[in-house]
């Protein structure tokens, strides 16, 4: 009994010793953050603007331009690469991947975020 009170307060301490900076991360029962996702997840290859076309030095690599896009039409073919159904430009396996861990309401989150924020 007392090994199991010990285990109980190491591990309480533990927790409360973590870092307390909020990190976005998919799953966690958190109000979905457009925003953070996107920074997290979109960012490395349509960029802040939503704009980009190619990673820097490279001329072969293309990504949709994503801003400027309807909410409802881009969270359907969000839903639709989450799901596997999509193939856009050649990448619908690496979309798949990146969006396999946002539930729908985050996917939603986002697609809203980058209708009214990225231009």
């Amino acid at each position: 009994m007392k090994k199991i009170i010990l285990c109980v307060l190491l591990a309480s301490a533990t927790l409360m010793a973590t870092d307390t900076i909020s990190v976005y991360k998919s799953g966690v029962l958190l109000a979905p953050d457009g925003e953070a996702i996107y920074k997290k997840e979109c960012i490395q290859c349509h960029s802040a603007d939503g704009k980009q076309t190619t990673f820097e030095g490279s001329s072969r690599v293309v990504y949709a331009t994503i801003n400027g896009l309807d909410s409802s039409s881009l969270a359907k073919d969000l839903k639709a690469y989450r799901f596997g159904s999509i193939n856009k430009h050649g990448y619908g396996a690496l979309m798949k991947s990146t969006l396999i861990d946002l539930s729908y309401e985050e996917i939603d989150a986002l697609a809203e975020y980058i209708t009214e924020n990225i231009k």
